[in-house]
């Protein structure tokens, strides 16, 4: 493959919401890296056209956020491929479903709850951080919630601007328009309001204002969640492409 080739969405059978977090700019003038990261929504469609296309892209790392009961009914075929590690860190355990059957908490309050009480998240950073060279590859089911936070921490721990950080998760609605008619046509459950399939900006706006209106900077709310400063500064250099853009002092 040519390593000059990048996608926003990369072109896969199987998959409709797996996309590069490289590109973006960040506020050192500096660029998030590419072939470092790729955001997905569920593998478990992956097509074996797909698997050669990941492992050439360079996936060495995958980190399925899913429950128990997600992973066992829809297994994800990159688990037992050797050209990668799998790793599953369930993402709040049960939280996300626990919160979004209380009617009361929007979702970007569900978002800022995870962050608050989550335990899953230093897991999650020393993983990335000590991780095989190579593309790490983290997904839950539709790519949006669990999977959004954790991009939104990436990208915010790098300096992306917050219009991008939100430009990225509102995107994913779009990208899983498929997958969100499916879920319309078998008649969401009562307690979950169709609006919890969208993305929409106010949600990922409560967490990313949260975290700057209660620490500052994304970097001192991962030292807050007792992340070794040796560890962001290992996760911040997969982030961080230092050789494009010039640094402002």
């Amino acid at each position: 493959m040519n390593a000059k080739l990048h996608w926003v969405r990369l072109p896969l059978e199987g998959v409709e919401n797996c996309r590069e977090l490289g590109g973006y700019s960040t506020n050192n003038g500096e660029q998030m890296k590419w072939h470092s990261f790729l955001r997905s929504s569920d593998l478990h469609e992956l097509t074996e056209m797909d698997i050669s296309f990941l492992e050439d892209y360079g996936v060495k790392t995958v980190i399925d956020l899913r429950g128990e009961d997600e992973v066992t009914n829809r297994l994800n075929p990159l688990a037992e491929r050797p050209f990668c590690n799998y790793h599953n860190i369930p993402l709040g355990g049960q939280l996300i479903q626990e919160l979004n059957s209380t009617k009361d908490m929007t979702m970007g309050e569900s978002y800022i709850f995870l962050l608050k009480h989550s335990e899953q998240i230093k897991t999650i950073f020393n993983t990335i951080a000590t991780a095989e060279d190579g593309v790490i590859l983290f997904h839950c089911v539709a790519g949006k919630d669990r999977t959004g936070i954790l991009a939104m921490l990436l990208l915010g721990l790098a300096g992306v601007e917050r219009k991008d950080i939100i430009s990225n998760y509102e995107v994913t609605y779009t990208n899983m328009e498929s997958f969100n008619r499916s879920k319309k046509d078998r008649v969401l459950p009562a307690h979950v309001p169709e609006a919890y399939l969208y993305s929409s900006r106010e949600y990922i706006e409560a967490a990313y204002d949260y975290i700057i209106a209660t620490h500052g900077t994304f970097e001192k709310y991962l030292l807050a969640k007792d992340i070794d400063q040796e560890m962001i500064d290992c996760v911040k250099k997969r982030c961080v492409d230092i050789s494009v853009g010039v640094k402002h002092i």
